[in-house]
């Protein structure tokens, strides 16, 4: 039996291995609560090992190599890479002066807006200056052709993309949509239009005059830009076919001085003067002085610098397309993205529309598409596949399916929009001349849309 001061000696021993043991035990189990979990897991709040939360980043990176920028995603796309080739100008072809590149950084805020990715698709975009120069643009486009692009999209290349047109054919490289100011977008093969097809962008003007109460259309084009005198022919006919005079006369869209145009419009009794290319401020001065106040349009550009250009003239005309200024909901995503780019702090026109219809029509034939890593034909095929789309509204119905091989017919867009100013400020017009505050479309040419070139 044990006395009691062993006992005594015994508890105190026992007492003081516990109080040793204590701060032993805390020290061990704060070891384990901070060492390194394994490969892939995290310590959550309870001090436990668990797998870590995967997280996809999706971003987009812009890179410049010998002119060409690439513009690409850095997300996870789990149908590849499809991957386009767009042509833009740094200059004007017909002035020589520095462009806004409307192209461009439309298509950098679209690819931004989408995050470069669509129904699972990586889109990659080689944007190449061409710089206005014929040479440039061919090489430019069997470059893409050598880099695999499914098509060419938002182009701005209406001087020298014709003269790649049978390696288009050949090599079956699509153009889609972009600046629509091309005879081809009416005929050839590889040409698919997704604003209004030349032939009806061009009628319309004649239209216009028509729906303001014009009898006399006469225009003034220019020189430098073949795409002017393209339009002749077709705006000859189209002034025929509604009944309304016809005049037309080349000149420079640099030259100082068009008052010999402005009095021999005047002398013949021209109430509608279309101007296709040339100074529009310079225009109006001179048959201002003359004191010649028909009826003002200017081809393809609608925004603030006509109105200012005018200086209080009558201003009507067409478009191919929606006008930048409107502002409904079919454009409500175009002018989300437009602001996210420094053409705001510009006078945007109608370039940054065509480029977004373009880029939107090749989103609409992606979604169409479901095998992994496309090829040019798959992008063709599914092409063929397109019928009635409307892209939300943005533009009349387009069917690509009448322009598969073999059916000698061709994609028409048959429609264009009307416009007039009114204090200063830009409506749309109805045929009867009337001011509609939606977008509105007038149709109807007449022609036939065949793959046959017109002669």
């Amino acid at each position: 039996m044990l006395n009691r001061s062993r006992l005594v000696s015994r508890l105190g021993a026992a007492v003081l291995a516990l109080g040793l043991l204590a701060p032993l035990a805390t020290a061990v189990d704060a070891s384990a609560a901070t060492k390194a979990c394994k490969k892939g897991y995290t310590r959550n709040k309870a001090k436990k090992c668990v797998r870590k939360k995967k997280t996809t980043k999706k971003a987009t990176a812009t890179t410049v190599k010998a002119g060409v920028t690439t513009t690409t995603a850095k997300g996870v796309a789990s149908k590849g890479v499809a991957k386009f080739g767009e042509l833009y100008n740094s200059v004007n072809a017909s002035s020589g002066a520095p462009t806004l590149q409307e192209e461009r950084k439309m298509t950098q805020a679209w690819l931004a807006q989408n995050n470069s990715t669509v129904n699972g698709y990586k889109i990659q975009i080689e944007l190449t200056d061409i710089k206005a120069d014929t040479a440039k643009t061919t090489q430019a486009v069997k470059e893409f052709d050598k880099d695999g692009v499914l098509a060419i999209v938002g182009q701005q290349a209406i001087n020298g993309l014709p003269a790649s047109d049978k390696y288009l054919d050949d090599h079956k490289l699509p153009i889609l949509g972009g600046s629509p100011y091309l005879p081809e977008f009416d005929s050839q093969p590889m040409y698919f239009p997704v604003d209004a097809g030349f032939n009806a962008g061009v009628y319309g003007q004649i239209a216009a005059a028509r729906d303001v109460g014009s009898k006399f259309f006469d225009t003034i084009y220019c020189t430098e830009t073949t795409a002017c005198a393209f339009a002749i022919p077709v705006l000859q006919s189209a002034a025929q076919r509604e009944g309304i005079k016809f005049a037309a006369s080349p000149a420079s869209a640099n030259a100082p001085d068009y008052t010999a145009n402005c009095l021999s419009a005047k002398q013949a009794g021209a109430d509608f003067l279309q101007n296709n290319g040339i100074n529009m401020a310079n225009l109006v001065r001179d048959c201002a002085r003359q004191n010649y106040h028909p009826v003002f349009a200017q081809g393809g550009i609608a925004n603030q610098s006509v109105i200012d250009s005018a200086k209080g003239e009558q201003i009507a005309g067409n478009l191919y397309e929606a006008g930048i200024w409107y502002d409904g909901p079919e454009l409500a995503n175009f002018h989300k993205a437009l602001n996210t780019t420094d053409l705001v702090s510009s006078t945007p026109g109608q370039n940054s529309v065509m480029t977004w219809d373009s880029l939107e029509m090749m989103a609409s034939v992606l979604r169409r598409m479901t095998v992994a890593n496309p090829t040019r034909q798959d992008f063709l095929n599914a092409l063929y596949t397109v019928k009635g789309e409307t892209l939300g509204g943005l533009v009349q119905p387009i069917d690509y399916t009448v322009q598969k091989p073999g059916t000698g017919l061709h994609a028409g867009n048959d429609c264009w929009t009307e416009h007039l100013v009114k204090d200063g400020k830009y409506f749309h017009m109805d045929k009867s001349g009337q001011i509609v505050n939606r977008l509105t479309w007038i149709c109807g040419t007449g022609k036939k849309y065949t793959s046959a070139p017109p002669t």
